[in-house]
């Protein structure tokens, strides 16, 4: 027994882990609500998440009347006419990605 004692300490602790743990990704931290931002206007286009909208503009938000690309997402458009040509009323709000539908619905 003493035989097989002294064996084991001699061989030392094993193997020790190498593998490196990676880093844990940082949570993102909400930004601050942005102001939102209401509007009317005729849908151009719609292609993935990229709905077109020929719009009146909306002077808080300091976007002039024209044509711009919103960002919308399926809750939004869920319940909306989404046809190019519809007559509709929306509210949006800046992110960093761009202008961001928040609520779309016919008029």
């Amino acid at each position: 027994m003493v035989f097989a004692a002294v064996t084991l300490t001699a061989c030392g602790p094993g193997k020790q882990n190498t593998t490196v743990e990676k880093p844990r990704a940082e949570a993102v931290k909400p930004s601050e609500p942005s102001p939102e931002y209401d509007s009317t206007g005729v849908i151009s286009s719609l292609e993935g998440r990229v709905l077109t909208l020929d719009h009146e503009g909306a002077s808080g938000a300091g976007l002039p009347a024209g044509r711009n690309d919103f960002i919308a997402y399926a809750d939004v458009l869920a319940e909306a006419p989404i046809t190019p040509g519809s007559r509709v009323a929306f509210r949006f709000h800046r992110t960093e990605e761009g202008l961001e539908l928040t609520e779309l619905k016919g008029r």
